[in-house]
C-alpha cells in the first residue's frame, strides 16, 4: 500500500466519488484530516476477515475482490462505491477480506478519527456517510433478495427435476 500526498491530486480524486461532488474544496479538506488516499497493487490485501479495523473505505479508481471463508461475494469497481462501511454501525471485526484485483486507488476514512472533529464539522461530515451507508446498505439488501429468488428458483427447479419435490417438500 501507497499512501498518496499530493494534495490538489487527492482533491481531484475526491470529486470523482458522487457522495463527495457536493463538498467544497474546505470540507473535503476536513474530510481528509480524518482519512487517507491509499493506493494497493494488484492482488494486494486491503483487509481481512476479522481484522480489527476503523476504516471505511470509498473506491476511486480500480476493481476489488470481497470474499468470505475464501468465496468470493463479489466485486466493486465503481467510483464511489464502499466497503467496510458497516464499521460505522458495529465495533466489530472485519466480516469480509478485500483484495485489490488491479491497481487501486481508495479513500481511507478513519471514522474514530471524526470524533476530534469541531461539533458542527462532525455533524456534517457523519451526515454524508451516514445518507451514504443508507444509499449502500439499501443496495445490498435488493442485492440479497435478488440472489435469494434466484436461489429458491433454482432448488424449486432441481427438486422437480430430481423428483424430490414430492419428498422434501415445496421451498
Amino acid at each position: 500500500m501507497q499512501v498518496l500526498q499530493e494534495n490538489g491530486e487527492i482533491i481531484k480524486a475526491l470529486r470523482k466519488i458522487p457522495k463527495l461532488q457536493a463538498f467544497d474544496k474546505k470540507d473535503l479538506r476536513k474530510i481528509l484530516s480524518c482519512s487517507q488516499i491509499q493506493k494497493y497493487e494488484p492482488c494486494e490485501m486491503i483487509t481481512r476477515e476479522e481484522e480489527s479495523d476503523h476504516r471505511i473505505y470509498f473506491i476511486v479508481s480500480g476493481r476489488v475482490r470481497v470474499t468470505r471463508h475464501g468465496v468470493e461475494m463479489k466485486q466493486l469497481c465503481r467510483t464511489g462505491d464502499v466497503f467496510g462501511e458497516m464499521r460505522l454501525l458495529s465495533v466489530s471485526t472485519r466480516t469480509p477480506s478485500v483484495e485489490a484485483v488491479d491497481e487501486t486507488v481508495c479513500l481511507a476514512t478513519n471514522v474514530s478519527a471524526m470524533e476530534k472533529l469541531r461539533k458542527e464539522d462532525r455533524v456534517a461530515f457523519a451526515a454524508i456517510y451516514y445518507m451514504v451507508m443508507a444509499e449502500v446498505l439499501a443496495r445490498r439488501l435488493k442485492e440479497t433478495s435478488d440472489e435469494l429468488t434466484r436461489v429458491r428458483s433454482e432448488l424449486q427447479r432441481l427438486k422437480s427435476s430430481t423428483g424430490l419435490h414430492d419428498i422434501v417438500g415445496s421451498a
